[in-house]
């Protein structure tokens, strides 16, 4: 019935802006009411003033509150005096409210800062670890139940601008940071479109993108690459935070099957053999101790999606990464691929995935599992969907979804993964944080063959 009443309500610009400001913690009611009353006392003293009789009952009834035993002019004066008070109280504290709602959102309207800036705040603590193009895909559709929200990224890309300015630069590579502060920003599209703007000249800026190279300049105007990262979020007024998994300049190494080995991030993820081992190097790489903080103090902590090796595990490579994500109290799901990927995870099941996970990062490391149960079949024969309907026995709870993007089938659409995630966050989250009960629209070392793990004691169900 609730349910029904807000799906209503959400479709009018008027009942959305109702149930926004009925939401607790918005900062505005307690002004409203003080001004209303203010107004009731301001009207009162000038019928007092003017000696306008009040309906019988309530005179009676009222007498001795509004001081009917004391002169006319001290009465209408004590009542206008306080109502005056109160309500200019009131409109100072309810416009410095307004104010500060809008902060850097001055091209929203006064409801859609609202939302985010006092609604949004309040959501859960959530955490997504990952990077390439599942990860935005995921913040886009988070970013409208909670500003709480903390990205972890990898760093071991190699490829691209990226690598280009790893190199020539010796920074960590922006890539995967860039499209996360893209996907969480609250800023008009021109500036979306600007930070990912890709140069095609025949001189040495062909092929970069612009927000990488904006992301270079401000860490060497920050002083550090973090500190850089945080002025690009600042800039984009992003909801939540980007943090790299590590500052260290690391690499990703990978072993085949045949004995290969395989130096870079690039360079595995174009590998067309199956994988008998990943590592970083350096393998005693600090995290990052923002990243490390926002997992232990996490009310949910998100992996995935997005490629199994060259995105997700190489975050749980970083020893202090995988440790506080066995180690934290939130609710930790993992939300597996809508497809197998081409020398990563080709011919995956789904227990497959979860077992590489908890590989390394510990058996405790996954509480519940997304995974897509849309498996439409008119996609290039190129494309296999993940089947999760085989039998399952496994301490996770398992939940299925039509989260699939028909468009794109091989990857999650954003509204319809972020809604599954609150909703099973929602059944689950015990006494963690809520989520908000409405969407308000802002106008913003291992081989596998068949899934075993070299190794690990692993059966397969």
């Amino acid at each position: 019935m609730i349910r029904s009443l807000l799906a209503y309500m959400t479709r009018f610009r008027l009942g959305s802006a109702i149930l926004v400001l009925l939401i607790p913690g918005i900062h505005l009611k307690r002004w409203l009411a003080l001004a209303g009353f203010g107004t009731i006392a301001v009207v009162l003293g000038v019928l007092f003033a003017f000696e306008i009789s009040l309906a019988p009952r309530f005179h009676s009834l009222a007498g001795t509150v509004t001081l009917k035993f004391a002169p006319t002019a001290i009465r209408s004066g004590v009542f206008i005096g306080l109502g005056a008070l109160f309500a200019g109280s009131a409109l100072v504290k309810l416009l410095m409210s307004l104010g500060s709602a809008r902060g850097l959102r001055r091209h929203w309207s006064l409801l859609d800062s609202l939302y985010v800036g006092r609604v949004l705040s309040g959501g859960p603590r959530v955490v997504v670890i990952g990077g390439g193009s599942g990860l935005p895909n995921l913040l886009r559709g988070l970013k409208h139940y909670t500003s709480n929200l903390t990205a972890v990224v990898t760093v071991a890309d190699d490829g691209g601008s990226s690598g280009r300015l790893r190199s020539e630069l010796d920074i960590l590579p922006p890539g995967d940071i860039r499209n996360c502060l893209v996907a969480l920003a609250d800023s008009e599209t021109v500036m979306q479109e600007l930070m990912d703007y890709r140069f095609s000249t025949n001189g040495q800026l062909d092929g970069h993108s612009f927000g990488n190279i904006l992301i270079a300049a401000l860490a060497s105007i920050g002083g550090d690459f973090y500190k850089g990262v945080e002025i690009a979020g600042q800039l984009l007024a992003i909801r939540g935070k980007v943090i790299p998994s590590t500052t260290t300049n690391v690499t990703l190494v990978a072993s085949t099957v045949s004995g290969q080995r395989l130096v870079g991030e690039s360079r595995v993820g174009a590998s067309s053999e199956d994988l008998r081992m990943v590592a970083l190097f350096p393998p005693d790489a600090p995290a990052h101790p923002d990243a490390q903080k926002a997992i232990e103090e996490a009310d949910l902590i998100i992996l995935g999606p997005g490629s199994l090796f060259t995105s997700i595990v190489p975050n749980l490579l970083v020893r202090d990464i995988a440790r506080a994500v066995a180690n934290a109290s939130g609710l930790k799901m993992y939300v597996c691929n809508v497809a197998g990927e081409a020398g990563e995870s080709a011919g995956f099941s789904l227990r497959d995935h979860v077992d590489v996970i908890r590989y390394y990062a510990g058996d405790y490391s996954v509480d519940m599992v997304i995974a897509n149960n849309n498996l439409i079949e008119d996609i290039p024969d190129t494309i296999t969907l993940i089947d999760p309907g085989q039998a399952w026995q496994d301490p996770a709870v398992r939940i299925l979804a039509d989260v699939i993007d028909e468009n794109s089938p091989t990857h999650h659409e954003p509204k319809k993964l972020a809604e599954t995630i609150t909703q099973t966050y929602r059944q689950h989250r015990g006494k963690r944080r809520r989520l908000p009960l409405l969407w308000h629209n802002v106008q913003t070392p291992v081989q596998f063959n068949g899934g075993e793990p070299v190794g690990a004691n692993h059966q397969s169900h």
